[in-house]
């Protein structure tokens, strides 16, 4: 079924109904953000009337196989954690009319705070910190998996999915990977040259990324084995209480990484915290503090040695390159002075590391 008729209401309607028959779908409003289909929804139920939310995988950015995992996490994550997350009320891996795999979950209240996290005030903005530091740590506690990997569904369980040349055995070879992949998707005009204004605007910095990256790689100490890591958790996937700063709910958790935690923590870091930006250098410095306390605490066995934090420095500069690479798409409805004025803070940041 092509995107077009996947988000017709009579498609809405029989997803809704092939998971739960016993509920009416009174009105749809679809979402104007993301690439696959999101719809949120009046429901009648024998108990009353609820809202929920509808997500179908209608686009390629995601593979079926990893977006089947969404559900099953969500699942996961609520009946072992206090990771606040919607409650799943049916989900399918295939089906032979509507596009799948989808699944109905419940709507949680709360407001999205992406790339404007100065609405919240001090003390809210510091809760979603902490509160990412305890949510982070519960979730690499649910245990170590076998190697490093998206995270996806094979014969309908939860399974750590083979890279594109097979399996990945070795966390530094992954990375290693992806770091060169980045850089060269910088010296090639970033990931979207397409909608690159610019498209050779860090091409001087390549070359001096390239050494001290790699030689960084070179000496990067022992990873931790690898675990459940919600990469992409940002302002974007959170809905917060305005008001207190409280967490409602953590969304996105398609497209899981299995990987050492201080990975995690410097991809959160990286989206959380923007020194020389949203946040000056001593702000972002306290709210580091906080969030790694909050995961220190929430983990008995946890320390931040120095050799984990020269590897989550590591980590960081390579997720400078990759938001880098990104600029065109993060960046394309942004003014010609607001673009180069992230350039600016982006030099800045890789400035301290060569």
């Amino acid at each position: 079924m092509s995107d077009e008729s996947s988000a017709t209401d009579a498609a809405i309607h029989g997803m809704v109904a092939s998971l739960r028959p016993e509920w009416t779908v009174d009105s749809i409003r679809r979402s104007e953000h993301g690439t696959d289909l999101v719809a949120f929804l009046d429901v009648s139920k024998p108990s009353g009337r609820s809202d929920a939310v509808l997500k179908a995988t209608t686009a390629d950015f995601v593979t079926p196989e990893i977006a089947r995992s969404e559900p099953r996490l969500l699942d996961l994550v609520g009946r072992e954690t206090t990771i606040p997350v919607p409650q799943v009320f049916g989900f399918a891996d295939s089906h032979p009319e509507y596009p799948a795999p989808f699944y109905v979950m419940e709507r949680v209240s709360g407001r999205n705070y992406e790339g404007r996290p100065a609405d919240l005030d001090a003390a809210a903005r510091e809760r979603v910190v902490a509160e990412t530091g305890r949510n982070l740590a519960q979730l690499h506690d649910l245990g170590t998996l076998p190697r490093v990997g998206r995270v996806g569904v094979r014969d309908g369980e939860l399974a750590v999915l083979d890279g594109e040349h097979g399996r990945v055995e070795d966390f530094r070879a992954w990375l290693r990977a992806d770091i060169e992949e980045g850089l060269d998707a910088l010296a090639d005009g970033t990931y979207y040259p397409d909608l690159a204004v610019e498209p050779e605007r860090f091409v001087d910095l390549v070359p001096a990324l390239r050494e001290e990256l790699g030689a960084r790689l070179a000496s990067l100490t022992e990873p931790a084995l690898p675990r459940y890591c919600h990469w992409d958790y940002r302002y974007g996937n959170l809905l917060v209480d305005p008001g207190t700063g409280a967490t409602r709910a953590v969304l996105d958790w398609a497209n899981l990484l299995a990987a050492e935690p201080a990975y995690n923590l410097a991809k959160t870091e990286s989206h959380l915290l923007d020194p020389g930006a949203a946040d000056s250098t001593e702000r972002a410095a306290t709210l580091r503090e906080l969030f790694r306390d909050a995961y220190a605490a929430e983990r008995d066995d946890w320390a931040f040695t120095a050799a984990i934090e020269e590897r989550i420095e590591t980590y960081r500069l390579k997720c400078r390159v990759d938001a880098m690479a990104c600029l065109p798409l993060w960046l394309q409805d942004a003014t010609p002075a607001e673009r180069d004025e992230r350039e600016r803070q982006h030099r800045a940041f890789v400035a301290r590391y060569l």
